[in-house]
């Protein structure tokens, strides 16, 4: 973490916070909009209830893998290996870090593992 100073852990430790506390409450609406509107006793096309139920779920997913990704940056903050690349070591850039504060991957090694990702395994 040397590349980063106090002030710069203080702000992306703030952005964190702050980012962890709006995911905590779109999970917890998306939540209480289901349970809402299974109370209502609503009378609702199946395939509409199903396509609202899975949206809401995909939107409770993404911001969970969110979040979880926020938890794993605080540790690396606690641990003093936050702003390193978990893949080669090198620094992440303090310009990266300010728009995803909870990258744990440097520009090219991101864009490596996207790669493989989209391609699917190499055959032998």
């Amino acid at each position: 973490m040397k590349h980063l100073n106090p002030t710069q852990l203080g702000v992306l430790r703030d952005l964190l916070l702050l980012r962890e506390s709006q995911l905590a409450a779109e999970i917890a609406a998306v939540l209480a909009l289901r349970q809402t509107h299974q109370d209502q006793g609503r009378e609702v096309d199946a395939g509409v209830e199903d396509l609202e139920t899975a949206l809401g779920f995909a939107e409770a997913v993404r911001d969970q893998i969110e979040l979880d990704a926020i938890h794993a940056a605080l540790g690396r903050m606690d641990r003093g290996t936050f702003g390193r690349c978990l893949s080669c070591g090198v620094a992440i850039p303090i310009e990266r870090l300010r728009v995803q504060p909870y990258a744990a991957f440097c520009h090219v090694c991101q864009a490596r593992s996207e790669t493989h990702a989209a391609h699917g395994p190499i055959a032998p």
